[in-house]
């Protein structure tokens, strides 16, 4: 096995001490920039890499945030996120430590505990609802970042969609195409959940420009689990009635809002076991931008959202809490803005 490079083979290589060294590699003014130069190329020479571990003894950092994934790992937005998020940490000298909670709330506090005493430096979360493990962390001083979607109630640090103006601009889609009767179709689990809440706000802000009211609005809710790896049509028609008589009777809605794509596929696969064409019959449009819409026969319409960007963004931001870059007194919330993508499974209302 190679053996690693330290800083004393630097200081044998320039000549100077390794208290030089380490001066030197970290930009210290009382070291000319011409022997930072020096040392900094013969690190990158030797094939230098610092030890993290040996740092945080020092500093008293681990170089590592643990990311809780709170929802089920069941298409790749959560890889996404991953892939904005894991670049850079790695740029800055930091390792992430996933962690899936499957919606379950308590091994999302067990995770914490667990992490906690691990002494990671911050959190990236996609919580399971719950609030109160990340009162306690804010209470505590322990910096996390929320993304995808936050708490209303509590005053913290996210990166998150515009969800309302995606929303809006969904629903302004469906609406120019001659739809009237447009239903919004939300998972029973993420009702409440800040996404889906602004998502709807932005589809009801659309209609009522239009003249519809408020009270008219129809929304649907639709009982969907993929945590069991195993789905069963029948048993789904049979746990989604009222989604069911409502596209069976006279007046069912010729266009659905689906508030995302997974829950959009569930959808396909009821309408077309109730002899339903998509778009002749009902149109139908998702949010988020997975790859899922775009094998869907048809392919999804969707709101896409920036996925990879909305992870680099969190781990930078907890970054830089972590490292005293930003206060962590400093609220920071970033909404980042979405783009519509308009695809065969939206047309002109039937008729």
């Amino acid at each position: 096995m190679k053996k690693r490079v330290t800083l004393d083979d630097i200081a044998k290589e320039v000549g100077i001490s390794k208290m030089a060294v380490s001066l030197a590699m970290r930009d210290d003014v009382s070291v000319s920039q011409e022997t930072i130069e020096r040392v900094k190329e013969v690190a990158r020479r030797l094939g230098y890499t610092p030890n993290r571990f040996a740092q945080g003894l020092v500093n008293g950092k681990s170089y590592t945030i643990a990311l809780l994934i709170g929802g089920s790992l069941h298409d790749d937005y959560q890889n996404r996120i991953v892939r904005g998020a894991i670049p850079y940490a790695i740029e800055k000298g930091y390792t992430l430590s996933v962690a899936p909670s499957e919606c379950d709330t308590n091994l999302e506090s067990s995770y914490i505990r667990k992490y906690q005493n691990m002494m990671v430096d911050g959190f990236l979360a996609f919580h399971c609802l719950s609030v109160h493990p990340y009162k306690t962390l804010k209470k505590n001083g322990v910096p996390f970042v929320l993304y995808t979607k936050y708490f209303e109630e509590l005053d913290s640090d996210y990166v998150v969609c515009n969800d309302v103006s995606g929303g809006y601009r969904m629903t302004q889609h469906l609406l120019e195409l001659g739809h009237r009767e447009i239903a919004f179709v939300y998972d029973e689990y993420l009702e409440r959940s800040s996404e889906v809440v602004n998502r709807k706000k932005g589809f009801i802000a659309a209609l009522e420009e239009y003249g519809i009211a408020a009270e008219t609005v129809r929304s649907i809710p639709f009982a969907m689990d993929l945590r069991t790896g195993k789905i069963d049509l029948t048993n789904y028609v049979d746990a989604n009635r009222e989604f069911v008589d409502a596209m069976r009777s006279k007046d069912r809605p010729t266009a659905l809002f689906v508030c995302n794509d997974v829950l959009a596929s569930s959808v396909y696969m009821i309408l077309k076991q109730l002899g339903l064409s998509i778009p002749g019959d009902v149109s139908v449009a998702g949010y988020e931008g997975v790859y899922l819409g775009q094998i869907l026969d048809p392919p999804l319409t969707t709101v896409e959202t920036p996925i990879e960007e909305i992870g680099r963004k969190a781990c930078q931001l907890l970054i830089d809490k972590i490292e005293g870059n930003v206060p962590k007194s400093e609220i920071a919330q970033i909404k980042l803005e979405p783009a519509l993508a308009i695809r065969a499974s939206t047309g002109a209302p039937p008729g």
